[in-house]
């Protein structure tokens, strides 16, 4: 084994393990009220289960791409989610004769939650694998035995500390907010009809930035490149440079940006980053048209000149807020929360 190969894998781990964190939380709170043994076997299924379809969707993440709105439903299943797994908290303890109907509901509530937040790390893990399915498909089953062991100790911790369930409630409302918000076409509704931009995720469909080595003469840049590319220097001669380029990269930029720098690499992967992409062959001709506007990774270059001035991303703050206390009051609210008590009866008489 390769001290490439080791590293890749350990790459794959980490970023599975730091983004997932939110997943644990959402399997311990479906899982905490469970005894011991059903809540174990909760655990297993229901987060095996997702992680075996993120796996699966992972590697066809360029189809994914292409679905509209689909972060913004994943959002909205989330929301509902956490809602509802703070709804069940007013409920009583599981008993021994409804254990096994609770673990089937536990185990559903943890593959709908896992897949919808696995939406934002399957790109991740899939960059950090380079395609290669056996590199994907190792360092995501490691880390299972990570983010389980982790929900059963939270799953403990939850039922010793009630205020965890409500701070696991608050995680899983941001991530939905954050999804939401975060999502490509509501992106576009308001940076192409508004001008505006409401959260610094925006910038990532407009801008892409690379650290470049050597990169010289900036300033004398072809015309087509001064409005879409600008190179910061690093204050150590040494150090890479932080390179932005706006929009859609063409092979004659590239070229014309790698005669300024003996960084290839760099460039070589801004370019795979930036570069338009066309539709792919099995998709209709008759749908190649509405796919195309779906398809590309980065918006055009007139999308970021019209946003200038005009971010306002503290909104997006203020909608996570609203999400967040939208979920935490859901028992107030939720359906079936509300139980009218019987009237009291007089005693009989003596």
């Amino acid at each position: 084994m390769t001290l490439h190969l080791v590293l890749s894998i350990l790459q794959i781990i980490m970023i599975d393990v730091v983004l997932s964190g939110d997943n644990a939380v959402v399997i311990a709170m479906a899982a905490h009220k469970l005894p011991e043994h059903q809540r174990k076997r909760a655990i297993l299924w229901g987060g095996g289960i997702a992680i075996f379809l993120r796996i699966v969707f992972t590697m066809i993440m360029s189809f994914l791409l292409m679905v509209p709105w689909l972060r913004l439903l994943g959002g909205l299943l989330l929301v509902w989610i956490a809602c509802k797994l703070l709804c069940d908290e007013e409920e009583e303890n599981v008993t021994a004769d409804g254990a096994g109907r609770s673990t089937i509901a536990a185990i559903k509530m943890i593959f709908l939650a896992d897949f919808a937040m696995s939406l934002d790390n399957m790109l991740a893990v899939a960059g950090a694998s380079h395609g290669d399915w056996k590199l994907l498909l190792g360092g995501l089953v490691i880390s299972i035995a990570i983010i389980m062991t982790c929900s059963n100790l939270i799953a403990r911790l939850m039922n010793r500390y009630h205020w965890i369930v409500t701070l696991g409630a608050a995680i899983l409302a941001f991530t939905a907010g954050e999804m939401m918000i975060g999502d490509r076409e509501v992106a576009g509704y308001f940076v192409r009809n508004h001008q505006v931009s409401l959260d610094r995720h925006w910038e990532s469909y407009m801008v892409s930035r690379a650290d470049v080595k050597n990169f010289e003469k900036a300033d004398a840049l072809p015309a087509d490149l001064r409005d879409v590319a600008t190179y910061k220097p690093a204050s150590n001669d040494s150090d890479p440079g932080l390179l932005e380029f706006i929009g859609q990269m063409t092979p004659e930029q590239r070229d014309a940006l790698l005669q300024h720098t003996s960084d290839t690499t760099a460039i070589e992967n801004l370019y795979e980053e930036t570069r338009r992409r066309d539709v792919p062959e099995w998709v209709p001709v008759a749908w190649r048209g509405t796919v195309d506007a779906w398809f590309q990774h980065k918006w055009e270059a007139k999308n970021w000149q019209a946003i200038k001035g005009n971010r306002h991303h503290y909104v997006s703050w203020l909608f996570f807020a609203a999400v967040i206390a939208l979920c935490l009051t859901s028992p107030r609210w939720w359906p079936g929360q509300h139980k009218s008590t019987p009237p009291e009866t007089a005693p009989p008489p003596n």
